[in-house]
């Protein structure tokens, strides 16, 4: 297993203010420009900046899902009524994941470590903890770094979830992530990445790779693209076989041939295309539009 650069991290390590933990060395992570990008897309992300201007008669403040839909994918297969000590977030934005699982599949648990590095949706996790009150048995750690900066001791956590985050980080502090998670999570604990990493067959990441090669400004929110193989063998590397032996890696069950906007721009018919696409099972990992990997006990 590779060694952790982060191993003797801590949160005595942080200052903890208003409910946030934040790292001693803020100001410089303030000044990155992934943390101003993120902090610029945080303030309105999913449109959940709502939960701060509803009126207390509004509907939002009775159902939680007016504001974050309810997630797909292998949330489906999350089972009922699970109960853990620890539960880690990876990109926890302002919720939505926690929220849908303690609501909708009751899922329980004694602690809660959030990491994100968007400060404005922390906040907005906070508030939306005070709306919503899920996991309302647990202590919560929010915390406000970078994504391969895990300040948890080893062993100590039952279950790691993360949404829609891997392709936001470049491969390297993935790597250094997934050492990490494998570091932290307990042996024979769980993990769930839904949606985590683009596959680089996808004809629709194709066509933006060429754009964005054309491009005189790259587009540093999505970053690089994996195979199934190569996602298997990053998890191997960072140690995870041995702390979880059993997980599936799978391409998602959202197939694109076209990008549906490109520069920002909607491409006529591409959302229509997309979602007729019906590939056959030796077409869906060319056609799939990510993958997800997540221990196999879900199933």
């Amino acid at each position: 297993m590779s060694q952790s650069v982060n191993s003797k991290i801590s949160l005595n390590d942080f200052q903890l203010r208003d409910g946030i933990y934040f790292p001693k060395d803020y100001e410089q992570l303030n000044s990155t420009e992934q943390k101003q990008r993120w902090d610029k897309i945080g303030k309105t992300y999913y449109g959940s900046q709502k939960i701060e201007q509803a009126e207390e008669t509004s509907p939002i403040k009775q159902d939680y899902t007016l504001l974050t839909g309810r997630p797909g994918g292998t949330w489906n297969k999350f089972p009922i009524n699970k109960s853990v000590d620890s539960i880690l977030e990876i990109g926890c934005g302002y919720g939505r994941i926690p929220l849908f699982l303690s609501k909708e599949k009751n899922l329980k648990c004694q602690k809660y470590y959030g990491i994100d590095i968007s400060e404005s949706l922390l906040r907005r996790l906070l508030k939306c903890k005070q709306e919503y009150d899920f996991f309302p048995e647990a202590e919560f750690y929010i915390i406000c770094a970078s994504a391969e900066l895990l300040a948890l001791e080893d062993n100590s956590v039952d279950l790691v979830i993360s949404n829609c985050v891997f392709m936001h980080i470049p491969e390297a502090q993935i790597r250094n992530l997934l050492v990490e998670i494998s570091r932290v999570l307990k042996p024979g604990g769980t993990f769930v990445f839904n949606h985590s990493f683009h596959n680089k067959s996808c004809p629709s990441h194709k066509i933006h790779n060429l754009v964005r090669r054309l491009s005189p400004k790259q587009n540093s929110v999505y970053l690089k693209q994996y195979s199934g193989s190569e996602i298997e063998a990053m998890l191997t590397a960072s140690g995870m076989k041995e702390k979880c032996p059993q997980y599936t890696v799978e391409p998602t069950q959202e197939y694109a041939i076209l990008p549906e906007t490109i520069k920002g721009v909607k491409i006529p018919f591409a959302k229509l295309i997309n979602r007729s696409l019906k590939p056959s099972s030796t077409m869906k990992e060319t056609l799939a539009y990510g993958y997800s990997a997540y221990s196999s006990q879900l199933n």
